[in-house]
C-alpha cells in the first residue's frame, strides 16, 4: 500500500512539474507566426496566419493593408484577402512576379526576409514554410535548405514543403533568400507518359465494356428492360480510370509541375486536356452502343415477323 501511494505521489508531482512545459509548448505553437511562400506556377502566393493577439485593436482589414503595401514595394501583388478563424487570421497575397528567371525548367526567386516579415516584431516566433513541386529540386543561397536551417521537405500530394522555425530577428539575419529551383525533366516526361496513358487505357476500357453490354443484351433481349441499370454497371470501370487519373495527377506532382514547366493556359491544357478527353469518350462510346442495340433488337423483330 505505501509503495502505490508513493507512486501516485510521485505520478501527480510530474504531472504537476510538466504541466507548465506543455502549456508554454502549446503556447508557442498557437502564438508563432505562420508564413508560407507557395512557389506552384501562375499562382504564386503568401500565406500569412498571424495570432489575433498581435492584431490589438488594429482592424483585420488595416493589418492586411499594411502588409500588402510593405510587399508592394518589391512585389507586384494581383490580389489580397483574409479569412478570421478562431486563434488567427489568415491573409493570402497572389504575386504576380515572384519569379526572377522562370525558363526551360530553371527557376530563381529572391525573398527579402526584411520585406517578407520585417513588419514583425523581432523576438516574435515564426515559421516559414516554402511549398514548391514535389518534382522541382531548390537550393537556398546555392546551399543545401539544412545549413540555413530548413527541415527536409515534407512531401504532400502534388507540393513539397521546407519548413524553417525560430525567431524573426534570426530570419533577418540572413537578409535575402536566394531559392534556385530545377524541374525534373526526367521525372516530368515519364509521369507526363504515364498521364497521357490514361487516355489509351481510357479507350480500350470504354470498347471492351461497351462491347460486353451490348453481348449482354443482344444475347438476351429479356435484359432490355434492365438496360439503365445495367448501363451504368458497365460504365463503372470507366469512371474508375477518370478517378484514377485524377489521384495520379496530384499524387505525381504534375498539377504544380506543369504549371512551373510551361506558360499560363499551355499548362491548363496539359492539365484538363487528358481528363476532359476521357470524361468525353465514355458518354460517346455508351451512347453509340445504345443506338446499335436498339438498331440491331429492331431489325431483329423486323425480320422475326
Amino acid at each position: 500500500m505505501k509503495k502505490c501511494g508513493l507512486s501516485l505521489i510521485l505520478f501527480f508531482l510530474v504531472a504537476i512539474m510538466l504541466y507548465p512545459m506543455t502549456a508554454i509548448a502549446n503556447a508557442f505553437e498557437k502564438d508563432k507566426v505562420e508564413v508560407d511562400i507557395c512557389i506552384i506556377g501562375s499562382d504564386n502566393h503568401f500565406v500569412y496566419k498571424i495570432p489575433k493577439r498581435l492584431h490589438k485593436d488594429k482592424p483585420y482589414v488595416e493589418m492586411r493593408n499594411k502588409i500588402e503595401s510593405t510587399l508592394a514595394s518589391h512585389w507586384k501583388v494581383e490580389d489580397a484577402h483574409y479569412e478570421a478563424n478562431q486563434s488567427e487570421v489568415a491573409y493570402t497575397f497572389f504575386i504576380q512576379d515572384l519569379f526572377q528567371e522562370k525558363q526551360s525548367g530553371q527557376m530563381k526567386v529572391a525573398i527579402p526576409y526584411s520585406i517578407l516579415v520585417g513588419m514583425f516584431g523581432e523576438e516574435e516566433a515564426i515559421e516559414l514554410r516554402i511549398l514548391a513541386s514535389k518534382l522541382t529540386n531548390w537550393k537556398v543561397n546555392a546551399n543545401d535548405w539544412a545549413a540555413f536551417g530548413f527541415v527536409a521537405p515534407l512531401t504532400l500530394l502534388s507540393d513539397q514543403e521546407y519548413v524553417y522555425e525560430g525567431a524573426v530577428y534570426d530570419l533577418l539575419q540572413q537578409r535575402v533568400g536566394h531559392f534556385d529551383g530545377t524541374v525534373m525533366k526526367g521525372q516530368l516526361v515519364l509521369n507526363s507518359v504515364i498521364y497521357f496513358s490514361f487516355i489509351l487505357v481510357q479507350l480500350l476500357t470504354c470498347i471492351i465494356m461497351s462491347r460486353r453490354l451490348k453481348k449482354r443484351i443482344i444475347k438476351d433481349p429479356e435484359n432490355m428492360h434492365q438496360f439503365r441499370k445495367l448501363n451504368y454497371l458497365y460504365q463503372i470501370i470507366p469512371l474508375m480510370v477518370i478517378i484514377a487519373q485524377i489521384v495520379f495527377l496530384v499524387m505525381s506532382g504534375l498539377l504544380t509541375a506543369f504549371g512551373l514547366y510551361f506558360n499560363p493556359g499551355i499548362d491548363l491544357l496539359f492539365i484538363v486536356g487528358p481528363i476532359l478527353l476521357n470524361i468525353i469518350l465514355l458518354p460517346t462510346f455508351f451512347v453509340t452502343t445504345e443506338s446499335e442495340i436498339s438498331k440491331e433488337l429492331n431489325n431483329f423483330l423486323d425480320s422475326g415477323m
